[in-house]
């Protein structure tokens, strides 16, 4: 669980903190260490687009279960909007700890 490691210097590339309010997939970030343009490894899409799949296989089932205990709508909108929040910040995470960077000069 190293994806926030730079491959410059070997030091952590940001926080988490600063991933959470700059990190995109397609951005050029700066190594918080040793100032080397980095990008994300190009493997980040495969992981989102399996952690979109993860959250189909998991909010899917659970409005179908509510949807069919005649729970009200409110409650249905509200569990689906708490599951996916998590999911995203979830998703982040993950992505903070195990995707790493590639120099962008290579």
């Amino acid at each position: 669980m190293n994806g926030n490691t730079c491959p410059k210097c070997g030091n952590p590339v940001m926080t988490y903190r600063r991933f959470l309010r700059e990190a995109e997939p397609y951005k050029i970030s700066a190594c918080g260490s040793c100032d080397a343009k980095l990008r994300r490894s190009r493997f980040v899409y495969l992981y989102l687009l399996f952690m979109c799949v993860g959250i189909a296989a998991i909010t899917t089932p659970l409005i179908l279960i509510m949807l069919t205990a005649h729970i009200p709508m409110w409650l249905v909108w509200l569990a689906v909007i708490g599951v996916l929040g998590c999911w995203a910040l979830f998703t982040n995470y993950l992505a903070w700890r195990l995707i790493g960077w590639v120099s962008v000069e290579d």
